[in-house]
């Protein structure tokens, strides 16, 4: 499959923005209340958030393209402790969004099998993230080979109270 990962620069960040808007709202509209993500929006993907996150050499942003085409976003954090693991072993993936008319394609594999290897060259062993309690993500990160560490809650006011149970999730990454 012709996956391809580019970083994310002031002159990408508007695509960045518009996949990863459209990505979440396909997929994740029915956590909030009358369907309004507004204030995840506006905490993640505005222009002036993420040039200003480009500026943070912990920061990583990606978008994945397919051929020529965007069809997905990635977020990392360098030096990211979580429970028993400290900064220098740890990056966390906080977003990983594919468009819904790719996704069930094999793309959220390459894109984990990717950051893995990312974590590798970064000298890094665990890779964790925060999944949904709820929904096909958890399965998804569970069948490749991702553990629960704890439970947690969204932090959201305007999230619904039903769908705010996440988990963090952790992988412990070994090279081949």
């Amino acid at each position: 499959m012709d996956i391809k990962f580019e970083t994310v620069t002031n002159d990408t960040c508007e695509l960045y923005c518009k996949i990863g808007i459209k990505a979440y709202k396909e997929h994740y509209l029915h956590l909030w209340k009358n369907n309004d993500p507004t204030p995840y929006i506006e905490e993640s993907f505005t222009i002036d958030v993420v040039r200003h996150e480009l500026k943070d050499n912990l920061l990583s942003h990606w978008l994945i393209y397919k051929g020529d085409t965007a069809v997905g976003i990635l977020k990392l954090i360098k030096d990211a402790p979580i429970g028993p693991f400290n900064l220098k072993e740890s990056i966390l993936l906080e977003k990983i969004y594919i468009l819904n008319k790719f996704s069930g394609k094999g793309i959220g594999s390459l894109a984990l099998s990717w950051v893995e290897i990312y974590c590798l060259n970064s000298n890094k062993q665990v890779l964790w993230l925060e999944a949904m309690q709820k929904g096909l993500a958890l399965n998804f990160y569970l069948k490749n080979g991702y553990h629960i560490l704890k439970a947690k809650q969204l932090k959201f006011d305007l999230v619904l109270d039903k769908q705010k149970p996440m988990y963090v999730l952790w992988k412990k990454i070994r090279r081949p």
